[in-house]
């Protein structure tokens, strides 16, 4: 058991080091939009960063599932999944 103990503690170190990381990647980002202002695209020692408005049409669940409850609860579908966490 004192293996399985050991991974757990590697594991919950390195989603820690993967949060900061991730953080710290998504301020680098914001840093660079910023920097952007409202240019879609510019070019930086040979890299192209892009940074483009896209357009979406999105399924209004919420919205569709208020004003037609009854139809809405007809296509609910049931599923079973498992979720692994450590705490």
């Amino acid at each position: 058991m004192h293996e399985l103990s050991k991974r757990i503690n590697d594991y919950k170190s390195l989603k820690i080091t993967i949060k900061d990381l991730e953080q710290k990647l998504l301020d680098m980002e914001n840093e660079i939009k910023n920097f952007m202002g409202d240019q879609e695209e510019i070019i930086v020692d040979g890299n192209t960063v892009r940074w483009k408005k896209v357009i979406q049409n999105r399924f209004d669940t919420a919205t569709f599932s208020k004003q037609h409850s009854a139809l809405h609860d007809q296509f609910l579908k049931q599923i079973e999944t498992r979720r692994f966490t450590i705490t």
